[in-house]
């Protein structure tokens, strides 16, 4: 039976297409842990794998919610369990790729945040908390109780500040100390990652293309900035944009406000693929690779895979 393999990294570093490659060579299942490829028709801002390879290659966990839908953490953890398991039993190989952070956290450490008990009535009083003294005040607070999750979260990563002090409050152990007290994951997991600047340049590509791929019309075929899905990277950045619709009925905006959307996207990019390394490089157990470098994952992963089915 093979052992999962595990394939995370910031944003643009090349984890899809390397699992798309590993998944073709062993006849594997595809699990997604991206929080925002889970929407069906938020296809291009989500960088979501074409059809083509979709029908060659068995994916999981994208494409089956409204985009009106919310989805929890918990609930990937168990759907993804579940995948992993499945894939297994039928002698398949489960690849897990994605840059959710929070994703990766409940299927490694599932004490962490999937089995931690929810405390509506705290986590109520928090988030009052933060309308009333704002997000400096609350990332204080988690700080004089839990120090070091306090220096791995951004004081704006708002949500998983006041999971954090929940967890805190409610229980004999801060989240670093659940952490911390738990062994290495199963499985075999690796990371992609490359020099800032190249990272950079990846991400201003990336997003760039978007735009040539009809972004515009895919934001705006959706248009409700309300719902979770469109409070993402990729989608958020229209809202104070009205557009017009030309005679084929596509929805246009000026070059300047195209301009603008774009620096936008780019920049909070960028800024979130800071925090997916923070957040990732706190596994000392990932075998990191540089972007690109396919052939020598996939001689890595072949390896460990030959040890433990020998195991």
């Amino acid at each position: 039976m093979y052992q999962p393999v595990y394939v995370l990294g910031p944003t643009a570093s090349g984890k899809s297409e390397f699992a798309y490659l590993l998944a073709k060579k062993f006849d594997g299942v595809v699990i997604s842990a991206d929080s925002m490829q889970i929407y069906k028709g938020l296809d291009v801002g989500t960088a979501k794998e074409s059809v083509e390879r979709r029908n060659e290659v068995d994916y999981k966990l994208i494409d089956f919610l409204p985009s009106d839908a919310e989805y929890s953490v918990a609930e990937f953890a168990e759907s993804a369990k579940a995948e992993i398991e499945y894939a297994q039993k039928n002698e398949k190989l489960p690849i897990v790729v994605g840059g959710t952070g929070l994703y990766f956290e409940s299927l490694f450490y599932p004490l962490s945040f999937g089995k931690t008990g929810k405390n509506d009535k705290l986590r109520a009083e928090l988030e009052e908390e933060l309308k009333e003294n704002g997000a400096e005040y609350l990332h204080d607070k988690l700080s004089k109780i839990d120090l070091e999750t306090a220096k791995k979260l951004h004081v704006n990563d708002t949500k998983r500040v006041i999971r954090a002090i929940e967890i805190a409050l409610s229980g004999d152990k801060v989240k670093s100390e659940i952490v911390d007290s738990q062994s290495n994951p199963e499985g075999i997991i690796i990371g992609f990652n490359t020099d800032r600047a190249v990272l950079y340049d990846r991400i201003n590509a990336r997003v760039d293309k978007m735009f040539d791929m009809g972004l515009v019309n895919e934001v705006y075929s959706v248009g409700r900035f309300d719902c979770q899905s469109m409070k993402a990277i990729g989608y958020k950045e229209f809202a104070d944009y009205v557009p017009t619709k030309d005679d084929d009925g596509n929805f246009v905006l000026t070059s300047e406000e195209i301009d603008e959307i774009k620096e936008k996207i780019k920049k909070n990019t960028r800024n979130y693929a800071k925090r997916q390394l923070t957040w990732f490089r706190r596994y000392d157990f990932v075998k990191w690779f540089e972007c690109g470098d396919y052939d020598g994952a996939i001689h890595y992963v072949t390896t460990e895979l030959d040890v433990s089915l020998k195991d």
